[in-house]
């Protein structure tokens, strides 16, 4: 579904022919080279995208809720079923879309405000010692400008809201994956407490990204998470993921960023969550 086109290696001189006098071309200045935001085109199909309309879109193996839904605006959510721009497989995506002002409840008071349009897993569904693999694949496109900062995904617990995961993108740094947010409270993904780069900066927008996270549920010291993207192994985590006794873990999924005056897209196909990797990673299912 998504095809990028291959970055063009520009050969600046070529010395030919005998004696190597180069006398000319000393003075002729080489001209700059690009940078890797300069060589990035905005693809959309992957390259093993099917339009399967008879693949089961509805088979996410776990109960979602809409939570925008009290403050929601015509543009926050949408399906996509009528191209093949944004789709990673089958036959539908799902469309997130966050404009300045698009606040809700007390994110409005907050300093600054936060803007958030999500899919929330319904409670009850990820306890102690619960183990699941979860999959889904994203799409943020390179010709919209992003606000400083979006948080595109978190693992979050229902008694008081703290994050185990959480799946930041700021303004120059990688895509980054950080732990007990509450603990670590880390905004630059730097690789030191909790942050894990996941994308790099320059290879993040623009294309289709899948996501496979295995984890065991558990205050416990046996706990674990392992991350995969774009089919490599990024973070194997063992110790706790949870940290409250009596809360259990839900997956959230959508855009979560502070007030700005860009607007926000993002395509979000293929979320599953099962028991085994087979069933939620669509690179073991893709053609």
């Amino acid at each position: 579904m998504v095809a990028r086109a291959s970055i063009a290696l520009v050969l600046t001189l070529s010395l030919m022919g005998c004696g190597g006098d180069t006398g000319d071309l000393a003075a002729v200045a080489p001209p700059p080279a690009p940078t890797p935001r300069d060589t990035v085109v905005t693809p959309y199909r992957h390259p093993s995208f099917v339009r399967d309309t008879s693949w089961n879109e509805g088979n996410v193996g776990m109960t979602l809720v809409f939570e925008s839904e009290p403050h929601a605006k015509p543009w926050f959510f949408t399906e996509v079923t009528d191209t093949t721009e944004a789709i990673r497989m089958g036959w539908k995506a799902q469309r997130f879309e966050i404009r300045p002002g698009d606040c809700g409840g007390g994110d409005c008071t907050r300093t600054p405000v936060y803007e958030r349009n999500e899919f929330a897993q319904a409670a009850g569904e990820n306890l102690e010692g619960d183990e699941y693999w979860y999959g889904w694949s994203f799409y943020v496109p390179a010709n919209i400008p992003q606000a400083h900062w979006v948080f595109f995904g978190q693992f979050q617990q229902h008694s008081n809201y703290d994050s185990v995961w959480m799946f930041l993108k700021r303004t120059g740094e990688p895509f980054c994956a950080i732990f007990d947010w509450t603990r670590n409270n880390m905004w630059s993904c730097s690789g030191q407490r909790g942050t894990y780069p996941l994308i790099n900066d320059w290879n993040f927008a623009g294309r289709w990204h899948d996501v496979v996270v295995h984890a065991r549920w558990t205050q416990q010291s046996n706990g674990f998470t392992r991350i995969y993207v774009d089919g490599a192994l990024m973070v194997d985590y063992t110790g706790y993921t949870r940290t409250v006794g009596n809360s259990d873990v839900y997956f959230k999924y959508g855009i979560y960023r502070h007030s700005s005056p860009q607007t926000s897209v993002v395509y979000y196909d293929e979320i599953r969550r099962g028991r085994t990797r087979e069933e939620v990673d669509i690179r073991l299912r893709a053609p």
